[in-house]
């Protein structure tokens, strides 16, 4: 496993409890780089959530931290892409 911190996405992040998660993914931000999220099991994934990535993407860009996917799931992938946002959140890059 790679140095840094890792966190276990879900297997449903959506509104019903993307509060919960946020304040998960905020830990993660103040934690040693790389950031890891591992999304393999993430089989739904809705536009709040999608929001919520954004956000913390972008946060951890703010802070010059490294956020990188491990496993990202197809439904996370095609979700990304439908919504425009796969290049925004580093999805696209292999």
């Amino acid at each position: 496993m790679a140095t840094g911190s890792t966190l276990k996405l879900p297997e449903e992040l959506s509104i019903a409890n993307v509060t919960e998660w946020k304040n998960k993914l905020i830990d993660l931000v103040n934690e040693p780089e790389p950031l890891l999220l591992e999304a393999d099991q993430l089989a739904r994934v809705d536009t709040a959530a999608m929001q919520l990535l954004l956000a913390f993407v972008r946060k951890a860009s703010a802070a010059n931290k490294s956020c990188q996917w491990q496993n990202p799931s197809t439904v996370l992938i095609e979700t990304a892409e439908q919504l425009g946002l796969s290049q925004s959140l580093s999805l696209n890059a292999d």
